[in-house]
């Protein structure tokens, strides 16, 4: 390669360098917790796309909380990974949102398990890892989880009075998806 056809080589690569460094694809560090320092570079799980019956299951339960409240819950396809230990980074996941403006206020991720005794283990550990050191520097300091176990699946949202655009519909939101499932403590 001739040192002029270097220099252009050189700009592109210098290019991308530059715009990837400024990553995030628009997206804020409100409106989303930030990423597990571990998991730089891997692939986001992506959102099932297809429920399957024990997550249609969860799925009608929590729409029969949220209806009330005028809240809905829509299927996401694209990737979302809130904070999480390393045990659940490939398990099979779909995504929610409740329809609010910010992503913080309202996503709901559902881990689906081959059986309960293993949701019920990850469960344990997701909590864990919620009320660690580490897992706190991944969320806004008023953050609040909600984790539970339905059947072979966890159900997670999380929120924050201080991050969030509507503070009083999110703080809905976050109380009806509580509602559902076997509770998980979280302790900070």
């Amino acid at each position: 390669m001739t040192s002029g056809a270097v220099r252009p080589v050189l700009v592109v690569l210098l290019g991308a360098a530059v715009s990837s460094s400024c990553g995030g694809g628009g997206r804020s560090a409100q409106s989303r917790p930030r990423e597990d320092p571990g998991n730089a570079g891997s692939p986001l799980p992506t959102s099932q796309s297809s429920i399957s019956p024990q997550v249609a299951n969860v799925v009608a339960a929590l729409r029969e909380q949220l209806h009330p409240a005028g809240l809905r819950l829509d299927l996401l396809t694209q990737p979302y990974h809130p904070s999480e230990p390393a045990a659940l980074r490939n398990a099979r996941r779909t995504i929610f949102s409740t329809g609010l403006p910010q992503p913080a206020d309202g996503y709901v991720v559902i881990y689906e398990f081959a059986e309960a005794a293993t949701a019920a283990s990850m469960g344990r550990q997701f909590a864990e890892y919620l009320g660690s050191g580490f897992g706190q520097t991944n969320y806004p300091l008023d953050a609040q989880f909600s984790l539970a176990q339905v059947g072979g699946t966890l159900v997670f949202t999380w929120w924050s009075r201080e991050r969030s655009s509507d503070p009083e519909r999110a703080g809905t939101a976050f109380r009806a998806i509580s509602q559902v499932g076997q509770r998980i403590e979280v302790r900070k």
